[in-house]
């Protein structure tokens, strides 16, 4: 079998060009690198940040003001802290995902998310439901879905939004 065409040239030199392109595609998209993921059982540190994988992650975008402390004391032995904390501590349980969005040398930022309702549903997104619950604001550098999600909070005046708070900006 001939490598020729019928003009006498092999047959790859015509497609060369494509063939190189595709050849730095698959490259480049192969050099990407993968988000930086911490995960384990997370633990609630006193100013909100979580201790997950022997690392402390800040939740990205959002912001847990700190208030008056106040003390849960349905539970045993009591905790106290800011409401925000509080909060993110009865809603955090299990295994939670970080995938790292922002490194400092005094800080860590991730999105963090655990397990939902549903098992196999999508996960639940830490920030996101403190903020659309009312218990975190939406940080400078947070993504426009947070400062809906915040926007929405405040007009069902919920969780720092109640007739308690009365300006937090």
């Amino acid at each position: 079998m001939s490598s020729s065409t019928p003009d006498g040239t092999t047959w790859w030199r015509g497609r060369l060009p494509g063939l190189l392109a595709t050849l730095v595609v698959a490259i480049a998209a192969s050099a990407t690198p993968a988000p930086r993921v911490v995960d384990g059982l997370a633990i609630v540190q006193d100013d909100g940040a979580l201790r997950v994988g022997g690392e402390t992650v800040y939740l990205y975008g959002g912001y847990l003001p700190e208030l008056e402390r106040t003390c849960s004391t349905f539970v045993r032995p009591p905790r106290c802290g800011a409401p925000s904390v509080l909060i993110l501590n009865d809603l955090v349980s299990g295994f939670v995902r970080c995938e790292i969005v922002r490194e400092g040398r005094a800080a860590v930022q991730g999105v963090c998310t655990q397990a939902g309702r549903d098992l196999f549903g999508p996960r639940e997104d830490l920030a996101a439901t403190l903020i659309r619950r009312g218990w975190a604001l939406a940080a400078e550098n947070a993504p426009p879905e947070y400062r809906a999600l915040e926007a929405l909070a405040k007009s069902r005046e919920v969780g720092l939004w109640g007739p308690k708070i009365l300006n937090l900006r």
